[in-house]
């Protein structure tokens, strides 16, 4: 029986060849393949401004430094990967967590909580499926900034624009299970503020204002020019790419609607269109499922078994305690990632609803 993995990055001659020209003909470290990537990506998203850098990490803190949250406080969600919070920590600010909405996963804008301290807001678009992005821009007012962590969620629209264009700026991630990548790490920033992208692009390159003199404390955090090669490939295949995700998930829907034990996500309507990056059901017995499916030659993931305040790093650094943000203690325990990527068939897909099916005994 072959398995099913939950994702598989895409891999062309098309790619390699790019890959391979760029390492031939082009300077290794901001060659020109780094800059055409930067504005084909600007035009994809619909900023002014796009900055390559070495993940979807430094986007997150080198965007947190450009707009001085040092000393500050930084609100986010519990549910999303540990470098949503990591990020702030680097730098220099303190995360405050506001609790996921219990409709989308997201983060809620009812639970978010603003103060004097308060810097900035970094809602993500978990599993590819845009934040409310105008009731955060209410609850966070106009003088606090948002940055949209769109990790995984590349070319999904809110109301008629990308996310990533919507907030003061957007960060992106291109590791190889996100809907592109990059053949490795490597990560982007969306901006229309000019002042933000040069200093973004001034701290990814140590500091530079010129090849000697440094006036910040920057970092080593650029893009490989081949791993930009890469990129431009795949982002002319994005679009497409994203709808087949789409495909696959309107499938897994219809497939899985009368399964009773099993909750499925949001499919997105007029204002909203999802990526799916994952595809994310909850579920009372998600181990039990899980085991099943696995038995059956199908994996599986879970995002996330320990929501970001209850890992130990943030108990033993600030306090937090079980029971502090239930929703996203609640999701964690019962969400789990099915299979999908562009190449899976309609046959994988079949193959993993009977599955679930068997698992709950029950017919369609």
């Amino acid at each position: 029986m072959n398995k099913i993995p939950t994702s598989r990055p895409a891999v062309t001659e098309e790619m390699i060849e790019a890959m391979s020209d760029a390492l031939r003909n082009e300077r290794m470290v901001l060659g020109e393949s780094v800059f055409k990537f930067e504005d084909e990506f600007a035009r994809f998203i619909g900023t002014d401004y796009a900055i390559s850098v070495s993940s979807g990490t430094d986007a997150l803190i080198l965007s947190l430094l450009a707009l001085n949250v040092r000393g500050k406080e930084v609100v986010t969600t519990p549910l999303s990967f540990i470098a949503t919070a990591n990020a702030i920590v680097h730098a220099g600010a303190t995360p405050v967590f506001a609790d996921s909405s219990p409709q989308d996963y997201n983060l809620d804008p009812r639970e978010i909580r603003v103060g004097k301290d308060t810097a900035a807001v970094m809602p993500v678009h978990l599993f590819g499926y845009p934040s409310q992005m105008d009731e955060i821009r209410e609850a966070a007012g106009e003088k606090v900034k948002i940055i949209e962590d769109a990790c995984q969620a590349h070319g999904a629209t809110y109301r008629g624009r990308k996310v990533g264009a919507i907030g003061d700026v957007g960060c992106f991630s291109f590791y190889p299970t996100k809907n592109m990548t990059v053949g490795g790490d490597g990560g982007m920033v969306t901006t229309n503020d000019k002042r933000l992208a040069d200093d973004i692009r001034k701290l990814r390159d140590c500091g530079r204002t010129s090849r000697y003199i440094h006036d910040v404390f920057g970092f080593t955090s650029r893009l490989n020019t081949a791993n930009a090669a890469v990129g431009r490939v795949q982002l002319r295949h994005l679009n497409d790419w994203n709808e087949r995700r789409r495909g696959i998930a309107r499938r897994y829907s219809e497939r899985l609607k009368d399964v009773e034990e099993v909750r499925l996500p949001p499919m997105g309507g007029r204002d909203i269109t999802p990526v799916f990056h994952l595809f994310v059901v909850q579920t009372d017995d998600r181990d039990e499922l899980a085991k099943h499916l696995l038995a059956n030659g199908i994996e599986t993931g879970v995002h996330y078994p320990v929501p970001i305040h209850l890992q130990p790093v943030y108990r033993d650094a600030f306090g937090f305690s079980q029971g502090s943000y239930p929703e996203s203690e609640r999701q964690s325990g019962r969400l789990l990632s099915l299979p999908i990527f562009p190449a899976m068939t309609d046959e994988d897909v079949d193959r993993v609803c009977d599955s679930i099916i068997e698992h709950y005994g029950g017919k369609e």
